[in-house]
C-alpha cells in the first residue's frame, strides 16, 4: 500500500479525503494494530504524498455544475423614485453542465509526478424572459439550448519540496490546452465547452499533519494567454480583436478528517478573485471584477487498497461562483 499517502493528498485537494485501510490479518499473538490517521500517511519513512516511483492512478470523475441568474432590464425613464415609465424586462437563466473526466497520474520518482486530464463537456441552458409593457401579464418565452463536445485538455507536474519536517510543501504547475469550442467559436444554438484560450497555473500547496487531522492550504495563479478572436457586432459586421482574459488568483484551506480506516471527511473554503478583461490592451467598458468563493464538504470511502469513492460538494457563497456543483470521483491505482 505505497500508494495510501499520496491518495490522501489527493483527496485533500479535490475536496474528500481518504484513511487508510490497515492489514487486519493478526495472530493469536498479536495485538492489532492502532487505527491508522494522517499521521502515519505521511511519515518520513514512506515514499512521499505524491504518486510513488512507477505507480500508475486512473482517476474517473463525473461533475454535475447548476449556476442560475435573475436579471432586469428597464428601458425608459423614471418618473418617482418607485414609478418607471417604459419597458421592463426580467429574465431567468438556469445552466447546467456535466462534465465527465478521464485523468492519469504517473510517478516519475517519489518526489515528481506527472498527470493529464480528457473531459467531455455537456451543456443545457434554459432562458426564460418576460416583457412588462404595460399589458396584460402574458407567459414568459422561454429558450433551451443544449450540446456537447470535448472539453479543454489537461496537463500537470507536481513536485514534493521537503520529505521530511511537517508541514510538507508541493509546488506544480498546470497548463490548459484550447481544445474544446471556444465561445467565440459557436453559432446559432450551439455551446462552448472551453474557454478559448490558453492558460498556465502555477500553485503551491502546505500540508500540515495534525493526528488525527490533517490541514492543506492553496495558492494559485491562473495566467490566461491573449488571444487574437474574432464575431459579429450587434450590426453584423465581423469584428477581430486582441482579447486577454482577466487572470485569477486563488485560495483555498480546510481540514480531512479520518473517522476510521475506511472513512473520512473534509470541509473546506476557496475563493477566486477574477481580474478584469481587457480587449487590444484597454478595459472593457462592462468588465467588472469577479469574486467567487464556496464552501466545500467532502466524504471518502476506501473500497480496497486499489480502490476509493469519493465525494464533494461545492456550495457557492458569492452571486458569481456557481450554485452548486456535486463530484464523484473513482481513483484506481496500478502499481
Amino acid at each position: 500500500m505505497n500508494n495510501i499517502s499520496y491518495i490522501a493528498l489527493l483527496a485533500l485537494l479535490s475536496g474528500p479525503v481518504l484513511a487508510d485501510e490497515t492489514n487486519n490479518s493478526t495472530t493469536q499473538n498479536e495485538k492489532p494494530k492502532r487505527v491508522q490517521t494522517f499521521g502515519d500517511l505521511l511519515d518520513p519513512d514512506l515514499p512521499g504524498v505524491l504518486t510513488p516511483k512507477g505507480s500508475f492512478v486512473l482517476d474517473t470523475s463525473f461533475s454535475f455544475t447548476q449556476n442560475s441568474s435573475n436579471t432586469v432590464n428597464v428601458v425608459g425613464y423614471t418618473v418617482l423614485p418607485a414609478l418607471i415609465v417604459g419597458l421592463i424586462e426580467a429574465s431567468d437563466t438556469d445552466r447546467t453542465t456535466l462534465t465527465f473526466g478521464l485523468t492519469g497520474r504517473y510517478g516519475i520518482t517519489n518526489r515528481l509526478e506527472v498527470e493529464a486530464r480528457i473531459p467531455w463537456v455537456y451543456r443545457y441552458d434554459s432562458i426564460s424572459r418576460r416583457a412588462n409593457d404595460g399589458q396584460p401579464s402574458t407567459a414568459p418565452e422561454t429558450q433551451t439550448f443544449s450540446d456537447s463536445d470535448l472539453g479543454d485538455l489537461e496537463a500537470a507536474f507536481k513536485y514534493q519540496i521537503n520529505m521530511t519536517g511537517a508541514p510538507y510543501w508541493i509546488a506544480g504547475v498546470r497548463f490548459k490546452s484550447t481544445t474544446g469550442r471556444s465561445p467565440f467559436e459557436t453559432s446559432g444554438d450551439e455551446l462552448s465547452t472551453g474557454s478559448g484560450f490558453p492558460s498556465i497555473e502555477p500553485n503551491l500547496t502546505m500540508i500540515m499533519p495534525l493526528d488525527p487531522a490533517v490541514i492543506y492550504a492553496n495558492l494559485s495563479y491562473i495566467w490566461n494567454i491573449k488571444d487574437d478572436v474574432s464575431f459579429d457586432d450587434a450590426d453584423g459586421n465581423r469584428q477581430s480583436v486582441e482579447l486577454d482574459l482577466g487572470d485569477t488568483i486563488g485560495f483555498s484551506a480546510g481540514m480531512g478528517f479520518s473517522v476510521n480506516p475506511k472513512f473520512s471527511f473534509s470541509l473546506g473554503l476557496s475563493h477566486k478573485t477574477i481580474f478584469k478583461t481587457k480587449q487590444d490592451g484597454q478595459n472593457v467598458d462592462n468588465a467588472k471584477l469577479l469574486q467567487l468563493s464556496s464552501m466545500s464538504m467532502g466524504a471518502n470511502y476506501a473500497i480496497n487498497p486499489e480502490t476509493t469513492l469519493n465525494v464533494g460538494i461545492n456550495a457557492g457563497l458569492t452571486a458569481d461562483a456557481p450554485d452548486f456543483q456535486l463530484t464523484v470521483r473513482v481513483p484506481y491505482t496500478l502499481k
